[in-house]
């Protein structure tokens, strides 16, 4: 009922001049309810005008079997189409979201003249149109300005028929009422039997859609060309995500080597009794933990430390002769000595280092 430029008043009032004898209705009922009341045979005729028609499956099996069952008839006039439509009427459209405002022209077939109209009107058109048809079952009743068919009827058996129109800008109050327009819809409409016994002005699709159940997933993936683009950037995404994952690995954490306690505690002692000058104190707890290590390492007796001792020595450390005598010759020395310099001291830890350095 609106009378905007582009709502459809016009269309809507004049529903009675094309059907004279039916009864006029609107309704938001879903696809399952359009059916012959009271087991009627009357045709009867639903009319869908709007921006987009997007049915679930079930809705759009029950329109075909609507008017596939009889003499009924579905005109249906919108923007956008849910794939399941085209999938189910066998038929592939060119879809294109872009509209043009400019001076638009196209051309309608008039049936009983057996001749092409032309109109043409300064405003929005739809862009859209039939890529591949069956003209077995199916008749192009409208075409856009550069001669693609953009309006067709497809038949069946029993004399019900469903047209499908792209570009529902043409049956706006803006293009109707522009010059000599008006005649589009009578022939547009025409096409429909007259003897229809009710002819419903669906608003179903329209406000259940847009209003209550959009959303901007469900519009991606019900377009074909966004569709394409959306699942192309999911996978290539993933692809980024597997590769880059498997080039970047998580750095391996720097286990530490077990500290000795045990040797931290003596490297300390020895650093205090060395700050102290305590030289001879030190040698001899160097010289006790040494021949301790004899003992328990080499099982030798360590109470005597002549030359038969460090012939034993060598040969159980594996260790030269002469490096054993020096070693040991150097342990007397320095237990004989009541002080001891820096630099004999560190000879000594040398001879003892160099002994228990592993080979």
């Amino acid at each position: 009922m609106d009378k905007i430029p582009y709502g459809t008043k016009y269309t809507y009032d004049n529903l009675p001049f094309i059907f004279p004898n039916a009864d006029i209705r609107t309704s938001n009922r879903a696809p399952v309810l359009y059916q012959n009341e009271n087991g009627e045979d009357t045709p009867r005729a639903l009319i869908i005008i709007g921006p987009e028609f997007r049915p679930e499956p079930d809705e759009m099996q029950e329109i075909i079997r609507f008017a596939a069952s009889g003499k009924n008839q579905v005109f249906i006039s919108a923007l956008y189409f849910e794939d399941t439509v085209m999938s189910m009427l066998h038929l592939k459209i060119k879809e294109d979201i872009f509209f043009e405002r400019d001076s638009t022209e196209i051309s309608l077939f008039r049936p009983d003249q057996k001749a092409w109209i032309n109109y043409a009107y300064p405003g929005y058109s739809s862009r859209s149109y039939f890529e591949s048809v069956d003209t077995g079952y199916t008749m192009i009743l409208g075409r856009d300005i550069a001669g693609n068919p953009d309006f067709i009827r497809i038949s069946y058996l029993k004399g019900g028929c469903i047209f499908i129109h792209l570009n529902p800008f043409m049956f706006t109050n803006f293009f109707l009422l522009h010059k000599k327009n008006r005649s589009y819809y009578d022939i547009a409409l025409s096409n429909m039997q007259k003897q229809n016994g009710v002819v419903e002005w669906s608003d179903y699709f329209r406000y259940r859609k847009s209003r209550l159940s959009f959303s901007s997933l469900r519009f991606i993936l019900g377009n074909r060309p966004l569709r394409w683009a959306f699942w192309l950037i999911l996978i290539l995404f993933l692809l980024m995500f597997f590769i880059e994952s498997k080039r970047k690995q998580r750095p391996i954490a720097v286990i530490n080597e077990t500290r000795n306690a045990s040797e931290d505690f003596v490297k300390t002692v020895g650093r205090l009794y060395f700050q102290q000058k305590n030289n001879q104190n030190l040698a001899t707890k160097m010289i006790t933990a040494f021949l301790e290590n004899i003992r328990s390492s080499y099982n030798l007796s360590t109470s005597l430390l002549d030359e038969e001792f460090v012939q034993k020595l060598s040969i159980r450390a594996g260790q030269p002769l002469n490096e054993i005598k020096l070693m040991i010759q150097l342990i007397r020395d320095v237990r004989l000595k009541p002080v001891l310099s820096d630099q004999e001291l560190m000879d000594l830890h040398s001879q003892i280092s160099q002994f228990n350095k592993p080979t």
